[in-house]
């Protein structure tokens, strides 16, 4: 064959090839875009992303990568593919039938497209036009934190959180938001957990939890009408992803040291200072022992932490479980907490993906040992030279007793002797069908139920110091709480030309069921039972027993809608309105209306401000929003009855049950008027951005008791809306990437927040409530008088006292004469400090080098004053002998005055702390069973930076009487912890 011919026969083959390519080609297409697009998704350094979105923009259908980038996703030729993820920009690419859809992603500065709850739904922060703060488990507290509130403390202007029980792993958290608002109703904010209303934070694991928004002003939390008053916490936790397998598991152990006690006098200190003020008489002071209280009644915990959560599924069908226990110990000896905390969410879709079924089952049991925070003061108190014990005192069980000085006890008899314990079991449950009616339109029931039961027991045997005679005490109280919770709504989003508008409409019934039983009994002849044998006590027979119950309800009922406009991403509204009734108000308030609404320029998108390089996002916000707050206790608007003496009557004795209080038909809600002004920026492409806030709030229809006249009134007091209190603040927000390069990265956020409150008024002459003035706080023992003035025109949290002027030739103090009448009384008392700080501060940072990371937090209170409660009572030698008394006491040689309340224990109580520290290393694997790897180290509470005498400045907000360092207290603690994070 010739050469030509061959060549002719070797093209013909060839183009017989691949014509026959090009006809196989697109089956084989066909059969892989019919099944899945799969592929890997990295960042620019090559690394796996995990966590990624990916979306069919056409289906709607999700999954997101694995530990290894990994994704699959059921697309067709031609179908758009988006890539989301926090930090990184939007991406989206065609598919077309490509074996592998490989996407790299790019680190943006920017937020702007990060979703917030804004209550019901959800929007991106760039459409956001009321004052939300929006928190990821990177901005979170690191270390030993048991309670979702100890996340934020320090993360969010203008939320005050503190801890008054100190390192009391049973103790809680007081929470302000934007100042007080109210006289008598509920203070803190109402918290949304997964859709659910007033959810159970005990129920909440830390590990778990996905993000936490923070409805600041009254335009956001106006959609829950009568809870919105004092913010909105909504708490959104982890769910299974398609595409996402794999199991986690972390761990820590933490160790605890007390960061500062109270200075009192050691043995050798106490017999110099008798010596010195009783010259001759030691002998009846000095016990001939060296104790050193303090260590007898406390240890060094330790706490431990597990937790396994397990994830996967696919489009259809999605899970996620955890399991977790945690054990915590207090610093006094039998005080701890031991968890156990379980949580499943699963996530279904049925009908083609029309229907998505959301279940979410959570349950948490807790034991606590409770302590008693009198036997810290008591260990403070105690003589020093006393011994601990003494086997010759049989009716004292061997423990040294003197029953010399008031009120002074054993403290190490006190823990030994008493036995306080509880048990809390809690169950939550929901479920939310949604349904997809056409495309943008959905319908969706969500219900849900949560139940509360707890069990506190007690028993003090018979050598309980307190109690010596009585042969032992037994006490037992049950409850349960029962809150359920029906929702219906749909909801609506449509995108077309340059306007977008979602809208959502609804109906909310809730519930709420609380019961419980108490019972005391004493005089046992054994101690063997405790409390397990509460009716064998001798004071039961006698009539000398105690036994009490209670039920009691209330229901909400809610009709809301909102509605949310965007024109062009320039121009942005929101209207809302809640209609509300609530079964705790009276006959003829029962229901009210809670409008709000809330308006954005985004001046950034303008013409005019295009080619400005450095600005990368500018948002002006204004809203106005009416909250109400419900949460005063049932049935304050009845007439109830009490249960009176018994008397006897036709040969019969019978109960008699007086007036308890007056009926209020036109008791109402507390109303909440608040105008925000705010506005949102980012520079250089995001890498600074923040926000600044300004509001204005009035909280009309304050509710108090106030006197009323018997007859015509069937009781001396009445419960009613009188009263009006202002506060007005500016917060500021600040977040900036300093330093970013391939290896190094800082992120930083600063924040400040300035609060200022008055009462404005709280009397009604017409009416006939008059009130020229409420006086606050009670310190008790010898000095038995008020703390606090609250004065209309003035503001909350004024200590009115003597004012000190120093001490007079014969030791003895001397006090401003205020109204020159030559006699010191209460009439010259004057302001002599506020309990609320001038201003806050908060500076947080992130630092990654490489795989290491470094987190700190630094956060400062200023301008705000502290009743020293301790130097007051043991600042002076009044005490000395018979009790112990503070070291400082000793600076004052002279002083022969007694305790007593003046300006000289009302200290400035500003304070830096180094709140939280944290260090760690990451690492991913390719291969093998662990796919990711974290250790780290974290100590909280690390220094404070203070002029206080006292123990912590840091005190409770809460009440009309804020700022008084407790009698009893407990002492903060440093912690540090180990912990560990496994994901396989």
């Amino acid at each position: 064959m010739t050469p030509p011919m061959t060549r002719l026969l070797s093209a013909l083959r060839v183009t017989v090839l691949f014509a026959s390519l090009l006809l196989i080609m697109p089956l084989f297409s066909h059969a892989q875009t019919a099944g899945t697009a799969s592929g890997v998704v990295t960042n620019e350094k090559g690394e796996p992303l995990t966590d990624v979105t990916v979306k069919n923009k056409e289906t709607g259908l999700a999954t997101s990568t694995d530990a290894k980038g990994h994704y699959k996703l059921a697309a067709k030729t031609g179908e758009t593919i988006v890539f989301t993820a926090v930090g990184f920009e939007a991406k989206e690419s065609a598919f077309t039938g490509q074996a592998s859809l490989d996407i790299q992603m790019i680190l943006s500065f920017s937020k702007l497209e990060e979703v917030v709850v804004v209550g019901y739904g959800t929007a991106t922060k760039k459409e956001v036009t009321s004052a939300i703060t929006t928190l990821k488990p990177a901005d979170f507290n690191k270390g030993n934190i048991g309670n979702p509130v100890g996340l934020l403390q320090g993360r969010v202007a203008g939320l005050n959180i503190s801890r008054p029980a100190g390192g009391d792993v049973n103790g809680g958290f007081d929470i302000q938001l934007r100042g007080l608002t109210t006289l008598s109703g509920g203070q803190g904010p109402l918290f949304v957990i997964d859709g659910i209303l007033g959810g159970d934070l005990n129920s909440v694991n830390v590990d778990e939890i996905e993000s936490i928004d923070v409805l600041k002003d009254g335009s956001a939390a106006a959609i829950y009408g009568t809870r919105g008053t004092n913010g909105v916490i909504i708490i959104t936790t982890k769910r299974g992803k398609a595409g996402q397998h794999g199991i986690e598991f972390s761990s820590y152990v933490s160790v605890q040291k007390v960061a500062k006690k109270l200075r009192n006098l050691n043995a050798e200190e106490f017999r110099g200072a008798i010596e010195q003020v009783y010259p001759g008489r030691l002998s009846e002071f000095d016990f001939k022992a060296n104790t050193d209280w303090f260590e007898e009644i406390t240890q060094t915990p330790i706490d431990h932490y597990y937790d396994l959560a397990m994830t996967g599924g696919t489009e259809h069908f999605n899970y996620r479980a955890a399991v977790n226990y945690r054990g915590a110990q207090g610093i006094v000896k039998d005080n701890a907490n031991k968890r156990l905390q379980g949580k499943v969410t699963m996530t279904q879709k049925e009908f083609n993906n029309k229907l998505t079924i959301n279940y979410n089952l959570m349950y948490a049991e807790t034991d606590r040992d409770f302590t008693d925070q009198e036997i810290m003061q008591q260990a403070f108190r105690r003589n020093p030279t006393e011994p601990v014990y003494d086997p010759t005192n049989t009716l004292a069980g061997g423990y040294y007793r003197n029953t010399g000085p008031f009120q002074y006890y054993n403290p190490v008899a006190m823990l030994a002797e008493e036995v306080d314990h509880g048990k809390q079991k809690t169950f939550t449950g929901s479920a939310k069908l949604t349904y997809a009616l056409i495309k943008g339109w959905n319908v969706s029931a969500f219900g849900s139920l949560i139940r509360d039961q707890f069990k506190n027991t007690k028993y003090q045997s018979r050598y309980y110091p307190i109690g010596i005679g009585n042969n032992g005490t037994a006490i037992i109280n049950t409850g349960e709480n029962d809150n359920k919770l029906l929702e219906i709504s749909t909801d609506y989003r449509k995108r077309f030309g340059k306007h977008d508008i979602q809208a959502i409409a609804g109906y909310s019934y809730q519930h709420g069921e609380n019961e419980t039983f108490g019972a005391t009994n004493s005089n046992y002849d054994v101690d063997l039972y405790q409390f397990n044998n509460i009716g064998a006590g001798g004071a039961l027979p006698l009539g000398q027993a105690l036994m009490s119950s209670y039920k009691e309800s209330n229901t909400l009922i809610a009709f809301f809608g909102r509605v949310i406009y965007n024109l062009n991403d320039k121009y942005l509204a929101q209207v809302s309105l809640r209609h509300e009734g609530s079964s705790r108000f009276g006959a003829n308030h029962k229901w009210g209306n809670f409008p709000a609404v809330s308006l954005g320029w985004r001046m950034s998108n303008e013409a005019f401000l295009q080619n400005v390089p450095w600005l990368s996002d500018l948002k002006l916000r204004a809203g106005f929003g009416v909250t109400g707050n419900q949460d005063i206790g049932n049935y304050r608007a009845l007439q109830l009855l009490a249960v009176g003496g018994r008397v006897l009557y036709n040969g019969n004795w019978i109960n008699t049950y007086p007036p308890a209080s007056n009926p209020n038909p036109d008791l109402r809600w507390e109303k909440k008027e608040e105008l925000n002004l705010g506005t949102d920026f980012g520079l250089f492409n995001g890498r600074v951005s923040g926000s600044i806030d300004y509001y204005i709030r009035n909280t009309k229809d304050l509710l108090w008791t106030y006197a009323v006249p018997v007859p015509p009134n069937l009781y001396n007091s009445l419960y009613t809306n009188v009263g009006t209190i202002r506060n007005s603040g500016i917060e500021v927000t600040l977040s900036a990437t300093p330093i970013k390069t391939a290896n190094l990265t800082w992120n930083s956020t600063f924040l400040f927040s300035r609060n200022r409150n008055k009462v404005v008024s709280f009397s009604n002459n017409d009416a006939g409530f008059k009130l020229t003035d409420l006086k606050q706080g009670y310190i008790g023992a010898d000095v038995q008088t008020w703390t606090h003035q609250v004065l209309e025109g003035q503001p909350v949290g004024n200590f009115t006292t003597l004012i000190f002027e120093g001490i007079d030739a014969n030791g003895f103090p001397i006090y401003t004469d205020t109204d020159k009448n030559g006699v010191i009384n209460e009439n010259d008392r004057q302001v002599a400090g506020n309990a609320y700080p001038k201003f806050q501060l908060s500076f947080a940072n992130n630092i990654f080098y490489k795989k290491f990371d470094l987190s700190f937090n630094l956060r400062g209170s200023f301008g705000n004053d502290v009743l020293n409660i301790h130097r007051l009572y043991y600042e002076n030698f009044g005490y000395l002998g018979g009790k112990n008394i503070l070291l400082s006491a000793l600076d004052y040689p002279g002083y022969k005055g007694k305790a007593e309340y003046s300006s000289r224990f009302i200290e400035d109580g500003s304070y830096v702390k180094l709140d939280n520290i944290s260090i760690g290393y990451t690492t991913s694997f390719s291969e093998g069973v662990v796919k990711k790897l974290r250790v780290y180290a974290t100590a909280q509470q690390l220094f404070t930076i203070t002029k206080y005498k006292g123990v912590d400045p840091e005190l409770s907000l809460a009440g009309l009487s804020p700022g008084i360092d407790a009698y009893n207290y407990y002492p903060r603690t440093r912690t540090f912890t180990l912990g560990l994070n496994v994901s396989f």
